[in-house]
């Protein structure tokens, strides 16, 4: 059995906003409150790159979703992502002679809450164009609407639909639920759970 990194392509969509580092702060705790026993640093780091598929094939399989999420950072970055939830008492490092990462009651309540996280990394974002939209206020409309539905079910927006998604929606001047369905990042099942909505945006 082999196991593919499943990256999320759409977090590249997130270097251009101020809670990229919200979103990746959300990967590296949800990763974390799977590990009951605990994980190392360097362990979490390799499987979020996509670098460990033994350990998760043969010793957590639960870590599947996870396998590859962080892809486009590479090892210092992400322990620098690591450090940061540590100072901020986020995730708690414990037993110095075997240090295992364990989520805090207060990483716990960050991660089911609206609020950005406040990460903070010592590198510039990786840069990412991303294109105009020809409707700008259409854009920040559609931007509230995906917020709230991400609020909604408790998740980062990018679950709803990418800032590019958002973009291409306006762009390609989509009207209906199967055109919805061929732009990049919604696809059918998106498109079946929130397309309603968006559309009533798109028609306004």
């Amino acid at each position: 059995m082999s196991l593919r990194a499943i990256g999320d392509e759409e977090l590249l969509d997130y270097v251009i906003e101020k809670d990229f580092e919200d979103t990746v702060a959300r990967v590296i705790l949800g990763a974390v409150s799977i590990f009951d026993e605990g994980v190392g640093k360097v362990k979490l780091s390799r499987v979020l790159r996509g670098k460990d598929p033994g350990f998760v094939i043969s010793r957590k399989p639960e870590a599947r979703e996870l396998y590859g999420k962080l892809r486009i950072l590479d090892e210092d970055q992400t322990l620098d992502f690591i450090e940061s939830l540590i100072r901020l008492s986020l995730l708690d490092l414990e037993d110095p002679e075997f240090p295992r990462l364990r989520i805090t009651r207060k990483g716990e309540r960050a991660l089911v809450s609206s609020k950005l996280i406040p990460v903070m990394i010592p590198w510039p974002l990786p840069a990412k164009e991303i294109p105009i939209p020809v409707d700008e206020p259409m854009y920040e409309r559609l931007r509230e609407v995906r917020n709230r539905l991400a609020r909604e079910e408790g998740l980062p927006p990018y679950c709803v639909a990418s800032n590019l998604s958002l973009v291409e929606l306006i762009n390609r001047g989509i009207t209906s639920v199967d055109a919805l369905e061929t732009v990049p990042g919604i696809g059918p099942g998106r498109s079946e759970k929130y397309g309603s909505r968006l559309l009533e945006v798109l028609e306004g």
